[in-house]
């Protein structure tokens, strides 16, 4: 037979120092990535809020003079209805002392035929005058509402 030599290897000297010192390398640079990856997400996250935190403020100022508007158009209505009513009153009292001081029956008549015609006319102009301030408002609610929502749709638009 032959004889065969076995050879023994020697290990490599492994500088533990060396190796300590490279894996910790690693490691601080995978901690210093890991603290800028979480630095640039936190930017994300808060300018993201801030943005959500503008839109909702706007959302809430246009809501509000959404309301507002219609709080006025309302209260401009009711003013137009109370002015009616004491315009009402008044003519109502002149057409009755009118009445009163009638020297006869059918000046008496005359006086309240005169003012039913009268109340006639000034109700159909109120009635007009109503009528175009409802629109108005309608109209100006509407146009309110499209443009809230065009709005929306560009800032949505935006973020997609």
């Amino acid at each position: 037979m032959t004889d065969t030599k076995k050879t023994v290897r020697k290990p490599k000297t492994v500088d533990a120092k060396a190796v300590e010192a490279e894996v910790s390398a690693t490691a601080n640079k995978t901690i210093e990535t890991a603290r800028e990856y979480a630095h640039r997400a936190a930017e994300a996250v808060l300018e993201r809020a801030t943005s959500l935190h503008a839109g909702a403020e706007k959302a809430t100022a246009t809501i509000e003079t959404a309301a507002v508007d219609s709080v006025e158009s309302l209260a401009k209505v009711s003013r137009e209805i109370q002015t009616a009513m004491l315009d009402d009153a008044k003519a109502a009292i002149a057409a009755f002392e009118k009445t009163v001081a009638a020297k006869s029956v059918g000046e008496a008549f005359r006086v309240q035929a005169d003012y039913a015609r009268a109340q006639f006319d000034v109700n159909v102009t109120r009635a007009k005058t109503v009528g175009a301030l409802v629109a108005q408002a309608a109209q100006d609610g509407v146009k309110r509402a499209q443009d809230n929502l065009a709005g929306l749709g560009l800032k949505f638009g935006k973020a997609a």
